[in-house]
């Protein structure tokens, strides 16, 4: 038996250097990462049919793959499949779009037994799922007015924070839960009443000397790729950046904030809980923080 999705063309699916359309992927139900959640992911963007940043998500990938008892994929053979998905996603949908989302799933493989069955002392094979498909983004809207944010304690595993794992369960929760209160998105706070990250993005924040700072990744957050090229950028245009950990009664202290992921860039935050940021009168450095991202 199979799970099959039936839609509308949305993009092209590569399962296990298969190609097909989106709406006619399948998995077995055999998948461990189905199952029980025993697989990871990278969210690539892919910039008018240009994959960005692949060495630093692979790199990161591998990482994830060896905490997660998962065999890691050869690169080259990697790239080679993504690829082939990229260019038939551009090839079906007839025009070259500027973003589309390119999303790659490695599973612990097939088998309904939750403990993993070596064969010689070896991981069993993996399943790769790709996923291609044309994306917007957030609204002009929410680039231009920014977005809301409400705080939420991070419950999530310890043992999770620094894996992409495809667990999602309790950030959908949190998000779902914040977008009820009307909010558009989480912001996690630990244990210690410490800013970390939002459901899926990291957190920037800057003060009214225009420094920058986001949360030191060791065991807080997850290494965000992103947010790496975008601190390269920002030696580019001398711009100060620094780890620093931020106590959630703090928000009230800093001038501006946002979020940063691969497929959104930088989206400016207007407001967090009933605390509001003034993103007009910091356009300008918004459109420089952008630039610096892009110059990567």
């Amino acid at each position: 038996m199979r799970f099959i999705m039936k839609n509308i063309f949305n993009g092209i699916a590569n399962i296990n250097g298969k190609l097909c359309n989106l709406n006619e992927a399948s998995v077995p139900l055999s998948d461990r990462g189905l199952l029980f959640g025993h697989a990871i992911f990278e969210t690539l963007l892919v910039y008018k049919g240009k994959i960005i940043d692949w060495q630093t998500h692979y790199e990161r990938m591998k990482l994830s793959c060896e905490k997660s008892f998962i065999q890691i994929p050869n690169e080259h053979d990697l790239k080679n499949e993504a690829l082939k998905a990229v260019d038939e996603n551009i090839k079906k949908s007839e025009q070259l779009y500027d973003k589309a989302q390119l999303r790659i799933i490695i599973s612990g493989g097939n088998s309904f037994d939750f403990a993993i069955k070596r064969e010689n002392n070896s991981l069993p094979s993996c399943n790769i799922y790709i996923i291609c498909r044309n994306v917007s983004g957030p609204t002009k809207e929410n680039y231009m007015n920014g977005i809301k944010l409400k705080l939420v304690a991070d419950l999530r595993s310890p043992g999770l924070v620094n894996i992409k794992s495809s667990s999602y369960l309790y950030s959908i929760i949190a998000l779902e839960n914040s977008r009820l209160d009307g909010f558009e998105d989480a912001l996690y706070y630990n244990s210690n009443e410490i800013i970390t990250e939002s459901t899926t993005a990291n957190f920037i924040w800057f003060d009214k000397n225009l420094n920058v700072y986001s949360a030191p990744f060791e065991g807080a957050c997850l290494a965000g790729t992103t947010l790496s090229r975008l601190i390269s950028g920002l030696k580019k245009f001398k711009i100060s950046f620094d780890w620093k950990e931020l106590n959630r009664a703090k928000i009230v202290e800093f001038a501006g904030c946002a979020i940063i992921s691969s497929i959104r860039g930088i989206v400016p935050v207007k407001q967090i809980e009933n605390h509001h940021f003034d993103i007009q009168e910091f356009r300008a450095f918004f459109n420089t923080l952008n630039k610096a991202l892009q110059s990567e």
